[in-house]
């Protein structure tokens, strides 16, 4: 009796399980090779899809930007919080210099209050219309000895720009992945494990070959392994649910 690989409740395993199952049958592939298995496309296709599926498994959940994005917030949160503080401070000094300057500075700046609280992206290009600002009234600044503080908003702000242009590159390097359903992932890498397992069933009953004869009992051996974590039976196989195909040559 021709040697077969058996089948078994994929549909049971959990998705890391698939996905380990999947990959361990790429590797007796590659060591058997594809055209010894006569499966050489459908190996590629194969692979693809197992290498997706584990993609999936693996996607990161978290942003290495998100740390440092909001680090770079914070800064230019407490820089802008201390602008505001010494404006309103001397708001009632009675240096006349810097009370005029403060009284400038605060009119200048009320479009920009609570700029903190606003999403990140609203306030980055807010911060660069206060920046262009104080820029303007520099005497002002200096006046009040904000130089510094200003200079520290416009390095945390473009220091916040610089980290989330990181993190689009992040979120389009994983676009492909967040595109696939995972359950779709699975569906395509199974169904092409099942046509492998189908060609390689049919050249053993007509045309066997120690490679073939070898790949199917590592196969089967997964079969085992995995049929036991996914808690269902492994059962014999076949080349389909009911007569044998003549295998389709490989060019």
């Amino acid at each position: 009796m021709a040697n077969q690989i058996k089948t078994f409740g994929m549909s049971r395993m959990t998705i890391g399980s698939c996905s380990d199952f999947h990959t361990k049958v790429n590797d007796c592939i590659t060591a058997t090779t594809p055209a010894a298995l006569h499966i050489t496309e459908k190996a590629t296709a194969y692979s693809a899809a197992s290498e997706l599926l584990a993609s999936i498994v693996n996607r990161e959940r978290a942003f290495v930007a998100t740390a440092t994005l909001a680090e770079a917030d914070d800064v230019r949160d407490r820089a802008s919080g201390v602008i505001g503080q010494v404006v309103n401070a001397y708001l009632t000094s009675p240096v006349a210099e810097k009370k005029a300057a403060a009284t400038l500075l605060d009119a200048k700046m009320s479009p920009y209050r609570g700029i903190r609280k606003h999403e990140y992206t609203k306030q980055t290009a807010e911060t660069r219309g206060m920046l262009a600002m104080l820029d303007a009234e520099a005497e002002a600044v200096t006046a009040l000895g904000l130089t510094e503080e200003v200079e520290a908003v416009r390095e945390a702000n473009a220091a916040f720009d610089t980290e989330f242009l990181k993190k689009t590159e992040e979120m389009s390097s994983r676009m492909t992945q967040s595109d696939v359903k995972s359950e779709d992932a699975v569906n395509e890498a199974n169904a092409l494990y099942q046509d492998i397992v189908q060609t390689v069933n049919a050249y053993a009953i007509v045309q066997p070959s120690d490679e073939i004869n070898t790949f199917i009992a590592s196969v089967n051996g997964l079969v085992g392994t995995y049929s036991s974590i996914a808690g269902s039976a492994s059962k014999g196989g076949s080349a389909s649910g009911g007569d044998t195909p003549a295998p389709e040559p490989e060019e």
